[in-house]
């Protein structure tokens, strides 16, 4: 056998064991992913997120049934790294993106997810005044073949066999318009109740209590960051959680979350739950 044959042998040799690794790779790869997705797919709980974004909202409800729906998206792109921790790698999908109003606190970080994920539906409210924010956005939406829905009352949403949310829009409360007026949203999973609500203040949970609407919800996300401005007593009364949740950045420059909305939380025996103290906040429900 020649030089030449022998470094022919060997190369080949070589290629084969080369070929051999990437062919097992691959088959290992494959298994881990069908068990990621079988483990997944049977889990049947409710897991809602209430991401730490620093001074502003960001929430993520994952149904039972593995619907994955995002509540605003936070002031910068850290709302794409608190994503990262709760998607596995290979679920590049959100059913429905949630728009609250338009402040950058709860928009700004949408613009990255949009560009990094596949959004199949964004849902906001109308408003009297434009929002640059918003128009990029949907232009992005436009693009990317999104679908856009504008909420103009009061509208239920069915996410799947185990889930529903409502959608308010102040506006149809009868209310002036304020920049602060959010959609309300109200997810409800067997009688596992969220409410969302924005950065909605006085006017808009007075117009609310005076709806009749039933508020009730086992975990409500506190308006506005614990402003002073919002979460009357009253509301909270009417609300009755068993916890209440703030978004709130370390030290931020506004007080929040204000002395006087810790204090009716204490009155009222509502345990307080805030992302500048515990990190994201993680809330787990078994459905039967």
């Amino acid at each position: 056998m020649t030089r030449n044959d022998k470094s022919r042998k060997m190369y080949n040799t070589r290629r084969r064991k080369n070929f051999a690794r990437v062919f097992i790779l691959a088959i290992v790869s494959i298994l881990i992913f069908f068990i990621f997705l079988l483990i997944d797919n049977e889990k049947k709980e409710l897991q809602v997120s209430f991401f730490d974004v620093g001074q502003g909202d960001s929430s993520l409800i994952r149904t039972p049934e593995g619907k994955i729906i995002l509540i605003d998206g936070g002031p910068n792109n850290l709302v794409v790294r608190r994503l990262g921790e709760k998607l596995p790698f290979y679920k590049r999908k959100i059913d429905l993106i949630v728009i609250s109003h338009y402040h950058d606190d709860h928009i700004l970080g949408l613009i990255e997810i949009m560009r990094r994920y596949k959004v199949n539906k964004i849902i906001y409210a109308s408003e009297t005044e434009t929002s640059s924010l918003l128009d990029y956005l949907l232009l992005i939406a436009k693009k990317e073949k999104t679908e856009s829905v504008v909420i103009l009352k009061e509208v239920q949403i069915k996410l799947d066999d185990y889930c529903s949310i409502i959608f308010i829009n102040p506006l149809s409360l009868k209310i002036k318009v304020n920049e602060n007026n959010s959609l309300i949203a109200q997810l409800d999973c067997k009688q596992k109740k969220f409410l969302f609500s924005g950065d909605n203040g006085f006017e808009v949970e007075k117009a609310l209590l005076n709806s009749n609407l039933d508020l009730r919800a086992n975990i409500f996300k506190v308006s506005h960051h614990g402003s002073k401005t919002s979460n009357s007593i009253e509301f909270l009364k009417a609300v009755s959680p068993d916890k209440m949740v703030i978004s709130v950045g370390l030290n931020n420059r506004f007080g929040h979350p204000a002395l006087e909305i810790l204090d009716i939380a204490n009155i009222l025996e509502i345990k307080v739950l805030r992302t500048d103290i515990l990190g994201t906040i993680d809330i787990f429900s078994n459905i039967p």
